[in-house]
């Protein structure tokens, strides 16, 4: 897990209690609440904003957008993408 900045990821909701999300990678318990400010459904698919702190070790998601289920794979792609030429550019 990453220790300062900010990622997006593309996953579906599968449980509000604890907070869980999937996508093709697996699926991941959230340690911190979901936003309050978006209406959310379990099985739904969002793109997660988390900001994390390195000074308190903690992440936040701070936003949730939900996405049509349709575009999982072209979001998928589009944040690969973006990943890879952001590795290739700190190199």
């Amino acid at each position: 897990m990453r220790s300062c900045g900010e990622t997006v990821v593309c996953a579906f909701l599968s449980s509000f209690d604890p907070p869980v999300i999937n996508d093709h990678t697996g699926t991941f318990a959230l340690k911190c609440p979901l936003p309050t400010d978006t209406p959310i459904e379990i099985g739904d698919l969002y793109l997660f904003l988390f900001q994390f702190n390195s000074e308190l070790g903690q992440y936040r998601c701070c936003r949730m957008t939900p996405i049509p289920r349709v575009l999982y794979s072209v979001y998928q792609k589009i944040l690969s993408d973006y990943r890879s030429s952001r590795n290739k550019s700190m190199k």
